[in-house]
């Protein structure tokens, strides 16, 4: 971890300057396609790889230094966390929408008047959005039925995670502000620092002082402040048009309401996969620990995947928007069209190595052989059918670029929350096992992505 640190430092030192930014972002309407996605998506990609890297790792010292109850107990809970953050990113990401447009069509005022509103919003928003968390989480850690066994652990490591939401708000606002410019690599930096913290503090505060839930929960906390601290330092420096200024920090009625126009669907939308994923969750968690351990693992040999999709769905909506705002529409279709076939490449090897490796994979995170054979089937029922998610999750970007959030979240409502809602209360009981839960998933993925791939043929005239 030493030499870690020390690479990832030199990387820095390295860089010109992290706090000018000006030559840094990327015009998305100029060059190449796969070129100037490639040169975009790869600081997205590395950002969202250490931040699941992180989580593979703190998996690791909870699994192997806390205990399979430590770790249930915060895998029990992990999609309820991701609620209010969600929804709060979801709804401000309209705003993410409106200035890569604006920068697309080159009007400068518009993007710093609406970058300090955003600002804002994350913070006062995430304010309140933490202290409303905070104040309810013990009322729903129990409704997700977690086992009486690590209900206490859960509890503590909710409320301790959601103390720091205005934190995570900032930083994530932050990051799309400057994502929208094109600048996708200051984000990266800031996420190597902080991610390099988290782990350094999981160490010393779960296995020197062996704090457990509370030694994750505070190292997850006092990194999310760091990153909120390092992007608006970096915000309130660069000389990029979005740049913050301390005393133009407020509402501008016009960009309120544009944020809430788009944002408004988009966080529903972020809303539904984990509501869906925390009432399949509620089911899992009555199969007992192992299954919650071996659900959990499985999701953290698979983050790849994830990973991969979300940095493509993100440079899909940012590429669409720039080019949408400089009518340049021929262009983005063909940049949809390259980002598919460059996912799906990646995504059939990364799919093939879990299929195949499953169970020496699962070793690295636990040693337990009965969680292990678990977690083999369940990557051997899943990994073949990844692909049908991404597909959808990139169209569904594309679409966002268009300033089109409403239809997405209409997709996403019916194919993701109510389709899996159904699948729990009237599929499930009929056969009540633990891969007849899973099944909602694949289900889910197939129906979403075919609605995505109907309307996007449908509107293609738009893009």
């Amino acid at each position: 971890y030493i030499c870690y640190i020390i690479i990832v430092i030199k990387i820095l030192l390295l860089r010109d300057d992290i706090m000018s930014t000006s030559t840094k972002n990327i015009n998305l309407t100029e060059g190449k396609i796969w070129k100037v996605m490639l040169k975009f998506i790869l600081p997205i990609f590395l950002g969202t790889l250490f931040q699941s890297l992180y989580n593979t790792i703190d998996a690791i010292i909870v699994g192997r230094f806390a205990g399979k109850e430590t770790l249930a107990a915060i895998e029990s809970v992990l999609n309820f966390h991701r609620l209010p953050v969600s929804f709060f990113v979801g709804l401000s990401s309209g705003a993410t929408i409106i200035i890569s447009q604006y920068f697309g069509a080159n009007k400068k005022e518009d993007v710093s008047k609406a970058s300090h509103t955003a600002m804002l919003f994350a913070m006062l928003g995430g304010l309140l959005l933490s202290i409303i968390s905070c104040t309810v989480s013990p009322f729903f850690v129990k409704l997700i039925k977690v086992p009486e066994e690590i209900l206490y652990q859960a509890q503590i490591y909710t409320i301790i995670c959601f103390s720091g939401i205005v934190a995570a708000m900032i930083y994530n606002i932050g990051s799309g502000i400057l994502r929208a410019l094109g600048d996708s690599r200051t984000p990266f930096y800031i996420l190597i620092v902080s991610n390099i913290l988290n782990i350094v503090l999981d160490l010393i505060l779960v296995i020197v002082f062996k704090l457990g839930v509370v030694g994750v929960g505070m190292a997850t906390l006092i990194s999310e402040i760091v990153s909120a601290i390092l992007v608006f330092i970096i915000l309130i420096n660069t000389n990029l048009d979005c740049r913050i200024y301390i005393n133009k920090i407020h509402f501008y009625k016009k960009y309120i309401k544009e944020i809430f126009r788009l944002g408004l669907p988009i966080g529903v939308q972020s809303v539904l996969y984990p509501i869906s994923n925390t009432i399949i969750q509620s089911s899992i968690n009555i199969f007992g620990v192992n299954s919650i351990a071996a659900w959990a693992v499985s999701g953290k040999l698979d983050f790849l995947i994830w990973t991969i999709s979300d940095a493509f769905s993100i440079t899909v909506s940012t590429f669409v928007a720039q080019n949408y705002g400089a009518e340049k529409h021929q262009r983005a279709r063909d940049g949809i069209k390259a980002a598919l076939l460059m996912v799906m490449v990646v995504i059939f090897i990364i799919s093939f190595i879990l299929y195949f490796y499953s169970q020496p994979l699962s070793y690295f995170l636990i040693s337990d052989k009965d969680i292990v054979n678990l977690t083999s089937k369940i990557l051997k029922l899943i990994a073949p059918l990844y692909f049908i998610y991404v597909i959808g999750d990139v169209l569904s970007g594309a679409i966002r670029g268009i300033g089109d959030t409403f239809n997405p979240m209409i997709i996403n409502i019916f194919g993701i929350c109510v389709c899996r809602i159904l699948w729990v209360f009237f599929v499930v009981p009929l056969n009540p096992t633990f891969f007849m839960v899973l099944y909602g998933f694949i289900v889910s993925w197939i129906i979403t992505t075919l609605m995505y791939t109907v309307y996007v043929i449908y509107k293609r005239k738009s893009f």
